[in-house]
């Protein structure tokens, strides 16, 4: 077995705590360590997850990819989120935030207190509940956004908080380091979501443009022969303009800094033509 990491360590404590309750549901277990988070700070002392809203509320990808972890290696029962064995063995091993998770687990007497508390004290993580019938509203307008330094889960959330329902990916080539911003893998988590994608290479700029950029001025350069080559690229600007007028759209593409992505030269175009652009 691999060296667990301190995020999957934690996991592993929450599940034998709600186990030790008798509660061995999935749910239980997103919402205990969203509160953790939350309330007891827990990515203040350690890298953690993150949360979006997703079908029944506060929602991990990177959660659920350890809990399939912890399977494939005999630590959690297949059908059910409890520990094997050797769960408990390597569970009781573990001393992080052991005080903060015997607290958090001890205000609530079963999971729907906990279900409860959660979507009663933070509603903006519900917005894509099942369990309720929240108000939907379909908005418009231009964003963009870039991935560089997030997680699958806090880049969903910040999306979903922005009422984003379509993503136009302005990458060259859809390809990451990071798997899960990979366009194909990217596009099942948007859709998951029920957040469209697009990808639309005819407006990324070549791998060779993007090389050896090392100061502003050669950045500038690099904007420069973009904003010149834009007539070129007119039909697809259309495109987004008019998915925008429609939709709420984010423009994706690497760099966090907009200042650093030709998307702000996509973005300085659609404001010109009169629409406001939202940088995320």
């Amino acid at each position: 077995m691999e060296l667990l990491k301190n995020r999957q360590k934690v996991l592993l404590k929450i599940i034998q705590g709600l186990q030790k309750k008798g509660i061995s549901s999935r749910r239980a277990i997103v919402k205990a360590l969203f509160l953790l988070k939350k309330e007891y700070f827990a990515d203040k002392t350690l890298k953690f997850y993150s949360f979006y809203p997703y079908k029944q509320g506060p929602f991990s990808q990177l959660c659920f990819s350890d809990l399939r972890k912890f399977n494939s290696e005999g630590m959690i029962d297949d059908s059910e989120a409890k520990l094997t064995d050797k769960g408990i063995k390597a569970a009781n091993e573990i001393k992080i935030m052991e005080s903060d998770i015997h607290h958090l687990l001890g205000r609530f007497t079963n999971e729907k207190e906990m279900l409860d508390y959660v979507y009663s004290q933070y509603q903006p993580y519900t917005i894509k509940s099942q369990l309720i019938s929240p108000k939907k509203e379909q908005k418009t307008g231009f964003c963009t956004i870039g991935y560089e330094g997030k997680d699958i889960d806090s880049f969903l959330n910040v999306l979903i908080q922005n009422n984003i329902n379509m993503v136009v990916d302005v990458r060259n080539n859809a390809f990451s380091m990071n798997f899960c911003f990979i366009g194909k893998k990217l596009k099942q988590y948007l859709n998951d979501a029920e957040i469209d994608y697009m990808h639309m290479p005819e407006l990324g700029v070549e791998s060779e443009d993007r090389a050896n950029l090392n100061s502003k001025e050669d950045y500038e350069k690099l904007f420069l022969k973009y904003r010149q080559s834009l007539p070129l690229r007119q039909k697809y600007l259309d495109s987004v303009e008019k998915e925008g007028n429609n939709k709420r759209i984010a423009l994706l593409c690497f760099e966090k800094d907009v200042s650093t992505c030709h998307r702000r030269e996509i973005a300085r175009h659609i404001r010109n033509k009169g629409h406001e652009v939202l940088d995320l």
